[in-house]
This record gives structure tokens, C-alpha cells and sequence, in this order.
């Protein structure tokens, strides 16, 4: 499958378990919304992750 550069990188990412690169997919203003919380920017998404 001829996937966009970014979704190859966030699968790598997240199948090698690596919080910091899976985090750098992200914007550093993301917005992710889980289990009924709210993960602002990309620090906070790398401390979901972990």
C-alpha cells in the first residue's frame, strides 16, 4: 500500500513503540480527544502515549 509519508511514519512509530516519534506525527497545536480526555499539543500527546 502506497501510504502518505506521515501515516508510514505514525504505523512505525506506533509498532516500534516509540512515544517521541509517534508524538512528532502530531502538530505541535494537536488536539487529540480519548477515553473523555482531552490531550493539548504535542507534550502532552508524547505523555498520553506513554
Amino acid at each position: 500500500m502506497n501510504l502518505p509519508k506521515v501515516l508510514t511514519d505514525l504505523v512505525n512509530a506506533q509498532n516500534s513503540f516509540d512515544s517521541s516519534a509517534y508524538a512528532d506525527c502530531f502538530s505541535e497545536n494537536a488536539v487529540v480527544f480519548d477515553e473523555g480526555r482531552t490531550h493539548n499539543g504535542r507534550l502532552d500527546i508524547q505523555q498520553w502515549i506513554d
